[in-house]
């Protein structure tokens, strides 16, 4: 799921009162997981995998495009939502970028869901497992983030009066699954479009993963550097302390990283 786009960009730093619990947010998470019911339901009635690699392809090829157009842009971004606001931001990023890819992928769909192979049944079964278990780490890490860090609307309003106004996250995030790896959601969205492409048996959706692993290889280093720039040291600390993609055996504590900025409530 997105994080930083989507993307698993976390918010500015500030201070995080060691006492108080990390928000849950429903709305995402629980959607997020509906969402996958709904693709495996549908393709039961239909009688084969139309649906599910049809809204794989769509959401990420889709993250790909946003990412593609955002990151290396993003101060040229960051002045033109300064005039449209955040209405204009989602209009552009979920109803053109998003809705757009999702609509070309529709139309070439007849052509790319027949790009099939036939494989054992135990490779398909390994994809479900794989499927499974990455969307429910995703509920957990979208449970964390909530829709404005999803939409990638703190990486556009930097703390200030525009930050405020719209009220936007301002605190890295340290809780749930970003206590064992920085970027939980990269990494269940490599392992869920692998897990959906042999569980479909879909050459398209491995083609996807391969143009998502590229574009993230180019996105990382840009987001990591504008993380750097805003958290200071603590985003410092949280990189030695917690693994970019494996994750690490025990929780890191989120005081270790807020350091002498947190204050007990």
């Amino acid at each position: 799921m997105t994080g930083g786009t989507a993307s698993d960009i976390p918010s500015a730093p500030s201070a995080a009162p060691a006492s108080s619990r990390p928000q849950w947010h429903h709305g995402p998470s629980w959607l997020w997981l509906l969402s996958f019911v709904a693709c495996g339901l549908a393709d039961w009635l239909i009688g084969r995998w139309t649906v599910l690699p049809l809204y794989v392809a769509a959401f990420y090829l889709g993250m790909v495009v946003i990412d593609l157009f955002t990151y290396p842009m993003l101060e040229r971004w960051r002045a033109w939502v300064r005039q449209r606001g955040l209405l204009g931001w989602y209009l552009v990023e979920v109803g053109l970028m998003w809705i757009g890819t999702s609509v070309l992928l529709i139309a070439l769909a007849p052509a790319w869901l027949n790009w099939t192979w036939s494989g054992p049944r135990w490779l398909q079964a390994l994809g479900g497992v794989g499927l499974v278990a990455s969307v429910l780490i995703g509920v957990w890490a979208a449970g964390q983030m909530g829709w404005k860090r999803l939409l990638f609307v703190p990486a556009l309003f930097p703390p200030g009066e525009m930050a405020r106004r719209y009220d936007v996250p301002q605190r890295l995030v340290v809780s749930g699954p970003y206590r064992y790896v920085r970027n939980p959601l990269y990494v269940t969205d490599m392992t869920l479009i692998g897990s959906t492409a042999l569980l479909t048996q879909n050459w398209f959706l491995v083609a996807a993963l391969a143009v998502y692993v590229a574009q993230l290889v180019m996105q990382l280093r840009l987001e990591e550097r504008e993380l750097r720039n805003r958290f200071g040291a603590q985003y410092e600390r949280y990189l030695k302390a917690v693994p970019r993609f494996i994750p690490r055996l025990t929780p890191v504590d989120p005081q270790e990283i807020y350091g002498e900025e947190v204050h007990p409530g």
